[in-house]
């Protein structure tokens, strides 16, 4: 019974791909997914980033950049 449809997957594959409201929804989904990954993503360099800022506070270098020490 592996290879048989259930009546699920042919409504699932019946969806026509042109439908202007199938394509909406579509669009709504991934713009959804993508502002998910991007959020996830800048949350996880804000974390870098403060890690690599307090390792630099905590170096053991004595000179000031700025003045060229």
């Amino acid at each position: 019974m592996e290879g048989a449809c259930t009546k699920l997957d042919e409504d699932i594959l019946d969806i026509p791909l042109d439908d202007p409201d199938a394509n909406a929804a579509a669009a709504k989904i991934q713009a959804s997914f993508r502002g998910h990954m991007t959020r996830k993503k800048i949350k996880g360099g804000e974390i870098d980033r403060k890690t690599k800022d307090a390792e630099c506070a905590n170096s053991t270098r004595g000179g000031d950049l700025r003045n060229g020490d």
